[in-house]
């Protein structure tokens, strides 16, 4: 081998680890297009009653920590709560957060136009429905 195929060889090689490593830290395919979950989302949540339905502003804030997401979660009027537990499989999300009521536990999609919607559920129950989109 010449000096200039290994220099080539050795290219080819460095960009194909560097591909996987960039895929890796994106999700793997088909998640590339997907929003990340680091930031603050805003939106709201609808909670169900027997004769109407209450609509609540709520903000998720996740963080990317030492040992993975984290984050806080806030509804006017009801306070902060610690977001843990946080799990992604391509666009599906869970999450949990911890209130004074209980453990809130969250599913949800996340969609191509950016938005997280899932449901919110106590004790197995749900309890409400939420949307949020990220701020930019």
């Amino acid at each position: 081998m010449t000096k200039r195929s290994i220099r080539l060889l050795l290219a080819v090689m460095l960009l194909l680890v560097w591909s996987v490593a960039t895929a890796a830290q994106q999700g793997g395919p088909g998640q590339r297009n997907q929003p990340t979950l680091i930031g603050t989302w805003t939106g709201s949540a609808t909670i169900p009653l027997p004769d109407s339905s209450l609509v609540l502003p709520v903000t998720y804030t996740f963080t990317q920590g030492p040992n993975g997401i984290t984050g806080s979660a806030f509804v006017p009027g009801q306070g902060t709560g610690p977001i843990s537990q946080v799990v992604r499989d391509g666009v599906k999300i869970r999450f949990r957060v911890e209130t004074t009521q209980g453990k809130l536990e969250h599913e949800a999609t996340l969609s191509a136009d950016g938005a997280m919607e899932g449901m919110v559920n106590l004790n197995n129950a749900p309890v409400a429905k939420f949307k949020v989109a990220i701020k930019k």
